[in-house]
């Protein structure tokens, strides 16, 4: 972590206070001056003033400073950020025709025509399990992921395409899996391995498993699907109205799984879970 002491002054003092802070041990100082363009989601400045913003590595050092200049600055736990790569996050696909998208080269996107499987991706549910699976590879990169009820296959193939290890989707529909299938080629991936089988029946545990089902089904497959979680691994659950997330979370933490994070959206839930 590190720690951003965040002071407003008129215009003209902003440089002088910057030389001062940068000797009270910041790391770096942000100026932001009236009639500057600030960067999306910034503050507005206060009329008439300008603000710095001083980045430090320990708490106690931007409390010292914040007293310095007078106390009531507020100081601001900053979470771990890779600067090299955080101006990425201001440039997004958009979109430009009725048929056409223009996207940076590091976004990753999944071409899906589901047909009779479930799973565009704009389910609530659906974009949860996808949203979670870019940010748990981006913690846990070549972690192998296994998709349980992977429906049109777009959890296995953004998992894929985002470089995870071994991906398995598996189904007990034929035809979502051959959609699966269908849709595998279509985005030019080879190397996910869809299977007609239950969870128990596939070789190996995962550092991820995700499974985007009802509830029933979660509780009735508890017990294989919770033997699917590698040490350390993750189980992401959803197809969860809100109301059902303490039963999904009660039926794994039976079978030795701890409570890791939940998230809500428009009145449907992700469960996430981890073995110790």
């Amino acid at each position: 972590m590190s720690w951003a002491l965040v002071l407003t002054a008129p215009p003209d003092e902003l440089e002088v206070m910057a030389a001062d802070l940068f000797e009270m041990g910041a790391l770096g100082v942000e100026l932001q001056e009236p009639g500057m363009p600030l960067m999306p989601g910034t503050p507005e400045l206060p009329p008439g003033r300008g603000r710095a913003i001083a980045h430090f590595d320990e708490r106690d050092a931007a409390l010292s400073a914040a007293r310095a200049f007078g106390g009531d600055a507020p100081v601001l736990e900053i979470a771990p950020q890779d600067w090299s790569t955080a101006w990425r996050s201001h440039h997004k696909t958009m979109r430009v025709g009725p048929r056409s998208w223009v996207h940076p080269p590091w976004e990753v996107s999944v071409t899906i025509d589901p047909g009779m499987a479930f799973g565009t991706g704009s389910h609530p549910t659906t974009a949860l399990c996808l949203e979670r699976c870019d940010e748990l590879l981006t913690e846990f990169p070549g972690a192998d992921v296994l998709d349980i009820g992977t429906g049109s296959g777009v959890i296995a193939l953004l998992a894929a395409k985002l470089g995870a290890g071994r991906v398995v989707g598996t189904e007990n529909d034929p035809v979502a899996l051959q959609v699966a299938r269908e849709g595998a080629e279509l985005n030019g991936v080879s190397n996910v391995e869809w299977l007609l089988v239950d969870p128990d029946e596939v070789r190996g545990e995962f550092g991820i498993v995700i499974a985007n089902i009802l509830l029933n089904t979660l509780e009735e497959l508890a017990p294989k699907i919770a033997r699917k979680v590698a040490s350390r691994g993750r189980l992401v659950l959803s197809g969860l109205l809100a109301a059902q997330g303490d039963a999904a979370e009660k039926a794994y933490t039976a079978f030795g799984l701890r409570a890791a994070g939940r998230k809500e959206r428009e009145g449907w839930i992700l469960v996430e879970l981890e073995r110790p």
